[in-house]
């Protein structure tokens, strides 16, 4: 009788080992981080020199979209200047991604980068018209309140 307790211990042991393996848990696998979005070289170019001469106080508004110029008044342009000279130099920018808006008419891109300074940190909306006309704007942060999420895709169940 003690043999065949012992066989049945050990027949139980081989039964509920692979059990706790498969029970095991596995460790969560790490997503893949999404890849940084990738400026174009001349886009940045652009946002750099808008940067430094809106610092400056001097704006060619000849580069400027039409709509845009009879707003930058000399008033507005030593405002902004003043403001953006009080983050000290430029160090740094850094893309963020496309701006895409459903008003921009065809041809038209816009861009959002970090531009990091000495003393704070600024974002520049850059807007560039297919004729390569452009708007700069310049905010503190990321504007959230104008997103509209849109509604996912409901799964069909099969």
């Amino acid at each position: 009788m003690r043999l065949g307790l012992r066989a049945f211990v050990v027949a139980s042991a081989l039964l509920i080992v692979p059990a706790f393996a498969w029970s095991r848990p596995h460790a969560t696998p790490t997503p893949s981080p999404e890849p940084s979005p990738v400026a174009d070289p001349a886009v940045t170019k652009i946002a750099r020199q808008q940067f430094v001469q809106w610092q400056a106080g001097v704006v060619n508004k000849s580069l400027y979209l039409p709509p845009v110029v009879p707003k930058l008044t000399d008033d507005k342009i030593a405002e902004t200047s003043k403001l953006l000279a009080e983050l000290g130099a430029l160090t740094d920018l850094v893309y963020i991604g496309r701006w895409l808006n459903p008003e921009f008419p065809p041809g038209t891109n816009g861009y959002i980068y970090q531009m990091r300074c000495v003393s704070g940190n600024v974002y520049e909306w850059l807007v560039i018209d297919a004729q390569g006309k452009l708007n700069v704007l310049f905010k503190n942060r990321l504007d959230i309140e104008n997103v509209t999420p849109a509604p996912s895709a409901t799964p069909s169940n099969p």
